[in-house]
């Protein structure tokens, strides 16, 4: 069993670009490490919003207690240093798959 999480970044478009790397090369490299994938992700054409859709094996309690866990990771803390300025606002829900 999957559990999926959507996150919505509202972003400035001006530093998206950033963003989008830096979530590329330091935040996703960290996740894999603690067993995410992320299954897709898109930045809206005007750049003003980033859409992925997280998954690790588990249910959603294990889901958040793994998340729990890479939260207070000293990696996570390291890249959230280096974060771009970019992020205005954050919308993260549990997904099904309404098909």
């Amino acid at each position: 069993m999957k559990t999926f999480q959507l996150r919505r970044y509202e972003l400035d478009p001006q530093l998206a670009d950033e963003f989008v790397l830096w979530v590329q090369e330091d935040v996703m490299p960290i996740r894999n490490q603690f067993g995410f994938q992320a299954e897709w992700m898109y930045l809206a054409q005007d750049k003003t919003e980033l859409t992925w859709l997280a998954s690790l094996e588990g249910d959603e309690d294990h889901f958040k207690l793994v998340e729990a866990e890479y939260s207070a990771s000293k990696a996570r803390a390291q890249a959230a240093v280096k974060m771009p300025k970019a992020l205005i606002k954050a919308n993260v829900s549990f997904v099904s798959s309404a098909l």
